[in-house]
């Protein structure tokens, strides 16, 4: 059977999956802007992408938005990605949610990416367990021969659990992720001096939201995978294209 076909045919089977499972040197990369920025030789046959959707995303110290640059670098990304590759969208602020289990159809993923809600609380670490169940489930229904990537979002700290060791902790996650052969890109987007503001009773209070680097470089250093940060929509854009096949 064609894999297409097979793919659509499994979508449901792949959802149900997802639902059963849930229950190395990182390298650093500035991702500011290069022209012609060659991606990877080999093109990556599963990449699940894992955005951080904590109410810290809504800093404009990356204009308008650090949401709306993460959707709009994102959606690019969906549409540069090579047809045959299958890409997915999980998000996390306090729980982690899959949107979209891998495929070809970009158009599943631009359309949930469009819909997703801003939450407290950021639980990191269960955002890569999604993306590592997603992987999982697909792998039990087609054959995935070829590199697998997750490349993680995200402009903070983990706040839930606290302790990025605990055991659905992010370091935690990385390492397992690791264990798989299946390396995370992570992506520092925001500055130190965002702020947002935080209704109280019939004012508002601002709170500062600096980004975390040292936390996502260190869960790319423990998966085996790589680093990068961006502080602009040009800089997310050119560290997505690093993460892009250019075959």
């Amino acid at each position: 059977m064609p894999r297409r076909s097979w793919m659509r045919s499994a979508s449901a089977a792949l959802t149900a999956g997802v639902a059963m499972i849930v229950s190395a040197c990182g390298q650093e990369i500035s991702g500011a802007p290069l022209p012609a920025a060659a991606g990877p030789a080999v093109c990556d046959t599963v990449v699940m992408f894992v955005l951080d959707v904590s109410l810290s995303m809504e800093a404009t110290d990356v204009p308008p938005t650090r949401l709306a640059v993460a959707r709009q670098a994102a959606q690019e990304f969906a549409n540069r990605q090579p047809a045959q590759t299958d890409l997915g969208l999980a998000t996390f602020a306090g729980t982690a949610q899959l949107h979209v289990t891998p495929t070809t159809n970009r158009s599943a993923f631009t359309t949930a990416l469009d819909a997703v809600k801003l939450s407290e609380r950021t639980a990191t670490g269960e955002g890569i367990y999604t993306a590592l169940a997603a992987i999982a489930a697909l792998s039990q229904v087609v054959p995935v021969d070829g590199p697998q990537r997750i490349i993680l979002l995200s402009d903070g700290k983990q706040t839930q659990p606290a302790d990025l060791d605990a055991p659905r902790g992010a370091y935690t996650a990385a390492r397992e992720a690791q264990s798989k052969n299946i390396p995370i890109s992570t992506i520092s987007l925001g500055t130190a001096h965002g702020v947002v503001d935080v209704p109280d009773h019939s004012t508002s209070v601002r709170v500062p939201v600096p980004t975390d680097p040292d936390s996502l470089r260190e869960i790319a250093r423990l998966s085996g995978g790589d680093f990068h940060s961006a502080t602009t929509l040009p800089e997310l854009s050119a560290a997505l294209a690093e993460l892009t096949c250019s075959a």
